[in-house]
């Protein structure tokens, strides 16, 4: 495999490159749908085949529901494919900055919620036999320093007010001043850290496949790939509950989907403002590096850094596993992108000793709420249109419980997560409104480019280059 795994599916997939999941998985093993060629009606329309949608769909066709399901390429091709493949409801944000926004009955949702959906993956693997590698591991949660520097031990206290916030959530959780990690043999001593018990992780687009080939068989399910929608309207009159009102999906091939509802499992939602100012945008960074069969320990690892490392296991042949490291985060447009997975590449290096070739080098986008959660349900000013978006970098486990929360949403039955993650909230994106103003003037300052000129003329571009030519003329 070459180091530089160039996406053989340039207009299939969200990145350049292709992720490690290709290696026992490749494209050519999906499903493939055909494309929408006329107008269709059904009772749910979903918007986008990732793992937010493809287990909506799972959920609502499960209960009776008619759905189509609609992606702009293929199934597959977006973030989903592109994850580490972590599942855990130890969260990325930590439960101790949660309960600062939602207090300590939100973060008891977000724990129990997260739990649901690891738990739901391996329950759905098993029901549908898919072999997908789902198994039960410890994470393991360090600090990002070495033992000798002083900041080490201040990562561990604060690993250990965490820990006692995840005792009282109910996670099962340890702290062990002795922690290491086998296989970790490098020189850099970053000991001691927090257990976190019962967690889990899979090959993530195994699993959906096999999700999609159930689907494919039941009566109640279409799905159409290449499939681009460019507008979700609500149409109709509908009052207090009375009246009616459906939702007209129409794709840029100006074929319409007319549905009773409408989910955009699309990462960002089709419209302007409102929740996407709400969110910020990052980019990580993954490498898949050969280590020898069972040299390192099965296990989830994080360490405490902003642009934080973490690390799994897969599969990769009779010799070698594949350690999946990831990190280097940064916000969307703000950062050189060409360093990053050399920077992985020798964290890996210099802690792991005996990594060999780095097969696999991608990225992916990570959508981050000003308050730490995603947005599921009914999406503002709207009845009939729900979204799902805001991963936190728990993309996987969001997507899952997303599906139990809109098809609960769907069929009115009422469900104790739903105000945490719903998209209407108001008190925690309040308590957030200083850093979302921060960010949003940060985001605004990145388009006075376009403002101004790189170039004082076309000719000065040569082959495969471009510029920014902002040029005015006022008429007098």
């Amino acid at each position: 495999m070459a180091s530089s795994n160039k996406s053989q599916q340039f207009f299939h997939t969200s990145g350049a490159t292709d992720s490690v999941w290709v290696h026992q998985d490749p494209v050519s093993n999906r499903p493939s749908f055909s494309k929408l060629g006329s107008d269709v009606e059904t009772d749910v329309c979903i918007i986008g085949a990732g793992i937010a949608g493809i287990s909506t769909a799972y959920e609502l066709v499960n209960r009776g529901r008619e759905v189509v399901l609609l992606e702009a390429r293929q199934v597959l091709s977006g973030e989903t494919g592109r994850t580490s493949g972590h599942l855990t409801n130890d969260l990325d944000d930590g439960y101790t900055e949660i309960a600062k926004k939602h207090g300590e009955s939100g973060a008891m949702v977000a724990a129990e919620s997260h739990a649901w959906a690891r738990e739901r993956v391996g329950e759905i693997s098993k029901a549908l036999g898919i072999e997908c590698e789902y198994r039960k591991l410890p994470a393991y949660e360090i600090s990002q320093y070495a033992a000798e520097d002083a900041k080490h031990d201040d990562e561990l206290r604060e690993l250990r007010e965490e820990e006692a916030m995840q005792r009282k959530l109910g996670l099962e959780v340890t702290f062990d001043d002795k922690l290491t990690v086998r296989g970790w043999d490098g020189a850099i001593d970053q000991r001691g850290g927090l257990v976190v018990h019962n967690q889990a992780t899979f090959h993530p687009t195994k699993y959906l496949n096999g999700v999609l080939k159930w689907l494919q068989k039941q009566p109640n399910f279409r799905c159409y790939g290449q499939t681009r929608v460019i507008s979700v309207e609500e149409k109709g009159i509908e009052i207090l509950g009375i009246g009616n009102k459906s939702v007209n999906v129409q794709t840029t091939d100006q074929h319409t989907v007319k549905c009773n509802n409408a989910v955009e499992t699309t990462c960002v939602p089709l419209q302007k403002l409102s929740v996407i100012a709400e969110m910020e945008y990052m980019r990580t960074y993954c490498i898949a590096i050969r280590v020898p069969k069972g040299s390192v320990e099965d296990c989830l690892l994080y360490d405490q850094a902003e642009e934080y490392k973490y690390v799994r296991l897969t599969a990769c042949d009779d010799k070698d596993d594949y350690l999946i490291v990831g990190g280097c985060d940064h916000k969307v447009g703000q950062e050189d992108t060409t360093t990053q997975s050399q920077q992985l590449e020798k964290w890996t290096r210099d802690r792991f000793t005996q990594a060999g070739r780095v097969d696999y080098r991608w990225s992916g986008q990570i959508f981050e709420p000003v308050d730490f959660m995603a947005f599921i349900g009914k999406n503002q000013g709207n009845d009939h249109i729900y979204i799902v978006t805001g991963d936190s970098g728990d993309g996987l486990t969001h997507g899952v419980l997303a599906g139990r929360l809109i098809a609960d949403e769907i069929d009115g039955v009422e469900n104790s997560w739903a105000s945490v993650y719903s998209p209407k909230r108001l008190t925690s994106i309040a308590k957030s409104l200083p850093s979302m103003v921060a960010h949003d003037l940060q985001i605004n300052t990145q388009y006075k480019r376009f403002l101004q000129s790189d170039i004082s003329d076309i000719e000065d571009l040569g082959l495969g280059m471009g510029g920014v030519l902002n040029q005015v003329s006022h008429d007098t």
